[in-house]
Parts: structure tokens; sequence; C-alpha cells
């Protein structure tokens, strides 16, 4: 009689459970891959075009700016910040950040150059022109500060979703408070349409180069 099939080997079982385990978590990470992949597609279709809109602004030295007429002078693109000047802490950081950003740009003469750091402020009422135009002296020298009416600012605020709340106001002092907002970056295309958006976890490098991704892609199919 022919001699019959023995028993698994444990070396045999351990192989195969290495090989099961190898195949799910590829479909595991293939499957997640995919995922991430629609969720993009997604946010390209659907997110920019809830970002962004016509507005009016004032710039730093009280000419009438509009989101139009923002990259006027050889800018194709803008990074926004919005933000206010008696903001203690992180609006100086994130400033600091975006300067370091549009250095880095800077660093390739065909880039640089197209990109303007806009600061947009949030608190009308204390942040006049000469405020504004004090304030953005210690960041990028091409940055641009806007300011404007309570509605000309909520307007603008409203366009790219940014929510902005007076907090720890001063019983005694109506002008002494705080400001609560997003903080958020935006990257706006030669058509004044959104593109991308940074966070504060954002670091600059990674910024620089999505930057840079996205003013040497091709223009997208309509």
């Amino acid at each position: 009689m022919g001699r019959g099939r023995g028993p698994i080997s444990w070396a045999s079982f351990a192989l195969m459970a290495t090989v099961g385990a190898g195949l799910v978590a590829y479909y595991v990470k293939e499957k997640e891959a995919k995922i991430e992949r629609v969720k993009a597609k997604n946010q390209r279709v659907i997110g920019k075009p809830l970002l962004g809109g016509p507005w009016t602004l004032v710039d730093h030295t009280g000419r009438p700016v509009t989101d139009a007429s923002l990259k006027e002078g050889g800018h194709t693109h803008a990074l926004l910040y919005f933000g206010f000047t008696y903001c203690p802490d992180i609006c100086p950081a994130e400033l600091i950040k975006i300067t370091e950003i549009v250095e880095k740009l800077d660093a390739d003469p065909e880039i640089g150059p197209r990109v303007v750091p806009v600061f947009i402020s949030v608190d009308p009422k204390r942040d006049g022109v000469d405020q504004v135009a004090h304030y953005i002296k210690d960041f990028h020298p091409r940055m641009i500060g806007l300011t404007g009416t309570p509605g000309q600012v909520q307007r603008a605020c409203k366009a790219f979703r940014v929510y902005h709340s007076i907090a720890d106001q001063d019983e005694e002092n109506e002008d002494d408070y705080l400001v609560d907002h997003s903080i958020v970056s935006y990257l706006i295309g030669p058509d004044g349409k959104f593109l991308d958006f940074y966070t504060q976890l954002t670091e600059a490098d990674e910024a620089v180069e999505r930057i840079k991704n996205q003013i040497l892609a091709p223009p997208e199919e309509e």
C-alpha cells in the first residue's frame, strides 16, 4: 500500500500562517490606500469649490484690495493666514513659519516670486491700517497685510470658513480681549480658487513641497 500523507508539520503550518498573514496585511494596506485615494479625489472635487470667493479689504498702505487684484505685481499664488495683531503667541509663530516657507520657496527664482504671503486680520476693531502695517514689518518683506470694516472682514472669513470669536474680554476695558480663531493657512491659485490648506501641525518643509507641487501641477480639467 502506498504511504498516505501524514499530518501537517508545525513548520509547514507556521509557513502557511506567515504567508496568510502577509496576504491579509497586503490586502488591508491596499484597501486603506484605495480609501485614501478616494478621499483625496473627493476632496479635490468637492472641497475646493467650498472655499474662497469674492471679497474686498484694505491693505496696509490704505489701498483697496480684492480677491482679483491681490495677486497683481507678478504674483500668481497667495498664501493667506487669518489672525490678529494682538495675538500673544500663535499668530506670530504661524507668520514666522509662513516667512520660512516663502523664504525657502524664494530659493527657486522660478517659483518664489510667484507666491505672496498675506495676513488678514479678524479683529477690525483694533487692527486698523497703521496697526497692521506696523505688525507685518516683523515678517516676510513681501507680506501684504489686510483689514477692513467688520462687514468686509466677516465676508472674507465666511468665504474661507474661518471661525473667529472674541474671548477673555476684560470687564473694565472692552478693548482688552483675545480672539479665538481658526489656525489655518490657505493657498490660492491664479484664478482665485482654493488649492490647499496647511494647519498648525504642518511643518514648513512639508508645506514648501506641497506648494511647489501645486504650482508646477498641470491645470485641472473642468
